[in-house]
């Protein structure tokens, strides 16, 4: 039947955004006396919401009230900053823009919250049209469980066969194999390319142009 569909992650895939994520924790961190990290570091941080994201930049186990507190706060910081230094990776703009001529059905799903992923796609790809895009919310379980990337298959009107799921991370190709999806890990994201080939994704991008090409032989 063939890839007709792809389900894109965010962080990492479609965006940098790492560094307006760091320079937004550390800003909350320094406010409340907590260590701050390089931005490298943040690399192993992101991926699993920004509850998660708090957890390990704090480090020391903080109840669970001060979590919630240090990310509410992180909330309002990254939506002051999220647009600083963050930007579509080369490439990617042209790569959407042929998928879309070659009518293959787009959607993003991230673990980012709803709110930001709805509103940093809409800002930086103001001319593709998503079919889905889905951020972390309470009705939703975060990746790499099936819910969330079923859903949207469904709402594609696609099979999960059909569908390559696109993403630099672990979750990524886990939920694809859960799903039955085609997964593509990119190695110009957070992790490193050793760890995506370890749970064997079933290509790997190397560049956004590469993605074209392998969904064609898929």
């Amino acid at each position: 039947m063939g890839i007709n569909g792809v389900i894109f992650d965010l962080d990492g895939t479609l965006l940098d955004t790492i560094a307006d994520l760091a320079y937004s924790v550390n800003s909350v961190l320094s406010r409340h006396g907590y260590q701050e990290h390089p931005v490298e570091a943040y690399k192993q941080f992101i991926g699993d919401g920004m509850t998660m994201l708090m957890q390990r930049a704090v480090g020391d186990s903080p109840s669970d009230e001060e979590i919630a507190k240090l990310v509410a706060e992180l909330k309002d910081e990254y939506a002051k900053n999220w647009n600083w230094q963050t930007r579509p990776y080369p490439g990617i703009h042209e790569l959407l823009q042929e998928l879309s001529h070659k009518k293959i059905t787009m959607s993003v799903f991230s673990n980012k919250s709803h709110e930001f992923t709805i509103t940093m796609v809409q800002y930086y790809f103001p001319d593709i049209a998503f079919s889905v895009i889905l951020g972390l919310q309470d009705s939703i379980p975060r990746k790499p469980d099936p819910y969330g990337a079923l859903l949207i298959a469904r709402t594609m009107g696609k099979e999960p066969s059909q569908i390559a799921m696109i993403g630099d991370s672990v979750t990524d190709i886990q939920m694809a194999h859960r799903c039955g999806m085609y997964s593509i890990g990119v190695s110009w994201g957070y992790r490193p390319l050793d760890v995506l080939i370890q749970h064997n994704p079933h290509a790997i991008a190397h560049i956004p142009a590469d993605i074209m090409r392998i969904i064609k032989l898929a």
